[in-house]
């Protein structure tokens, strides 16, 4: 007698239940819509409520001490700038080529002298030029522009570089995804690869604004040097929150990178000209360190670079110390 062996009959798995095909369209153009009106809040905000605040200038002349600059400025833009008196003519260029401030006027008995660095800043200098052309009026004298930090003659408004803000942050976040998904364990190899990026990244873009968009003209090196530190500081303290809390940790360091980071940058514009108190933060994160670092090393022969290296070297330090952990994280896992 054999025994029965034959199987019950499978039940039929029972279907998922998914929301109709309607409702799982509204989500998606829902999400969609929001990222999209994020995005662009992110961008035009700081755009939209771009205006001079407390911008450092300087005033120089016999006729500065009373304040009649001051006075003028006050009336025709109040509040927008924070003057400075200096002794001189020359004591407020050197103010002005050590970054101390944008630039400034100087009353001198040829006339007035409107002193601007365009490679600081081409909206402030633009809006010197303009004030200085009304304090002329003013005075019954023709204005002097004297530009101590002159755009180059392929890009006379400084738009190659002002430009570069995007894809410099693009720079860094790109090879920290791909570093993140490629090698999914070889930790040490992601840092490696990161250091050579930055490197290289920071050559190319260099060669791309001297030669191509002819964005800068001098000191090669010293803008390589700025770029690279820039790209390297950013993409390790990405390739840092990827390798320690994976895909999370690396989308929340993408999305502050691009939509914090960058609009704050201040490259196309200058810090003082964001709303009050953002373009002060960020110059604490790596885009806006580096768009400093980056003005100073092609306009201003690195003069006012200090800061934004210490605050780039900062990130750079996180970032390595966040891959250093997943490392070792990994060591006692791989041990157990």
């Amino acid at each position: 007698m054999t025994a029965d062996t034959t199987s019950p009959p499978t039940r039929p798995a029972s279907p998922t239940h998914e929301p109709p095909a309607a409702v799982r369209a509204t989500a998606v153009v829902f999400v969609l819509t929001v990222v999209i009106a994020i995005i662009a809040l992110a961008f035009a905000l700081p755009a939209a409520h771009t205006a001079a605040r407390d911008v450092p200038i300087g005033a120089a002349g016999p006729h500065a001490a009373s304040g009649q600059i001051a006075a003028m400025l006050e009336q025709q833009a109040p509040g927008a700038f924070a003057v400075t008196y200096y002794p001189g003519a020359d004591a407020l260029r050197d103010a002005i080529e050590n970054r101390d401030v944008y630039g400034g006027f100087a009353l001198t008995p040829e006339g007035p002298v409107a002193l601007i660095a365009t490679g600081g800043s081409p909206m402030i200098a633009q809006m010197l030029t303009q004030i200085g052309t009304g304090i002329a009026e003013h005075s019954g004298a023709e204005l002097r522009v004297e530009d101590l930090a002159p755009p180059t003659a392929d890009d006379p408004r400084g738009a190659g570089l002002a430009a570069s803000a995007l894809p410099l942050t693009l720079a860094a976040l790109l090879p920290a995804v791909a570093l993140v998904f490629a090698l999914k364990r070889e930790v040490w190899t992601r840092l490696a690869a990161m250091v050579v990026f930055s490197g290289v990244a920071g050559v190319t873009i260099a060669a791309l604004m001297r030669w191509v968009l002819g964005a800068i003209d001098t000191n090669f090196w010293g803008v390589t040097a700025a770029l690279t530190l820039g790209v390297l500081a950013t993409g390790m303290a990405l390739l840092g929150l990827g390798s320690l809390f994976g895909r999370v940790g690396l989308a929340l360091g993408a999305l502050a990178a691009v939509l914090v980071g960058n609009p704050l940058s201040g490259l196309m514009t200058g810090p003082e000209l964001l709303p009050s108190g953002w373009g002060q933060f960020g110059q604490l994160l790596p885009q806006g360190a580096n768009a400093t670092l980056l003005r100073s090393a092609a306009f201003f022969d690195g003069a006012g670079a200090a800061v934004p290296v210490a605050v780039l070297s900062c990130w750079l330090a996180v970032g390595t110390a966040l891959v250093v952990l997943a490392a070792l994280r990994q060591r006692r896992t791989l041990a157990t």
